[in-house]
């Protein structure tokens, strides 16, 4: 089998609704109304406010003031690439959450998110802070297909291949039940957890 080379997977937002409501057929479960999910992003928030404050106690983020009102949160931290000198090598990392999901697929808004999501924020912690791979996983789990990893693969003689996960590995929907449950409900909890444990589902493979 030829060698395979490829960079780590990047993460990527897009609000585009067709693609969500793709993601919703691969997992069977249906893109509801704008209510319906802005009732389950409702229902997030204490969790979303609980990584907020675990990423400001624990890990030295800090808020930013004065705090926009369409914000549930808005923190910083200073970013841990530093060069051979000491100096940080990027601006600090931000990190913003809307109080309603409806901001995430707001047109003057997306470069916004983009920044957020496209940062060095995920790639750079999510393997090493537990609240920030929450954070990536709820959403997944909230809104399937608006935050996805993409990871490309050089094929010699082939080409480029793009695996793109679209859900959380199936342990953390798993050791997540009770709250995931108190979201979504059992029945939709279910359908979430069948389409996490097959990776046919929570993977899809294209050609780049």
């Amino acid at each position: 089998m030829p060698a395979v080379t490829s960079p780590p997977p990047q993460l990527f937002f897009s609000n585009d609704i067709a693609t969500m409501d793709e993601w919703a057929k691969r997992t069977g479960i249906p893109l509801t109304t704008a209510e319906a999910l802005g009732t389950n992003y409702a229902r997030a928030r204490r969790w979303l406010l609980s990584i907020r404050t675990s990423l400001v106690q624990e890990h030295g983020w800090r808020d930013v003031t004065p705090l926009d009102s369409r914000l549930l949160f808005d923190i910083e931290c200073p970013t841990p690439y530093r060069s051979s000198r000491g100096l940080p090598r990027s601006p600090n990392m931000r990190l913003q959450i809307p109080i309603n999901a409806s901001s995430f697929f707001s047109r003057e808004r997306r470069v916004q998110w983009e920044m957020v999501f496209h940062s060095a924020l995920f790639p750079g912690l999510r393997h090493t802070v537990p609240a920030v791979a929450d954070l990536l996983h709820l959403l997944q789990c909230l809104l399937t297909g608006m935050v996805v990893l993409i990871k490309e693969e050089q094929v010699p003689g082939e080409g480029v291949y793009r695996t793109i996960r679209g859900l959380p590995p199936v342990e953390w929907v798993t050791s997540h039940e009770a709250a995931l449950v108190d979201i979504f409900g059992p029945s939709h909890y279910r359908q979430l957890f069948r389409a996490a444990s097959d990776t046919r589902v929570a993977f899809k493979l294209e050609r780049a």
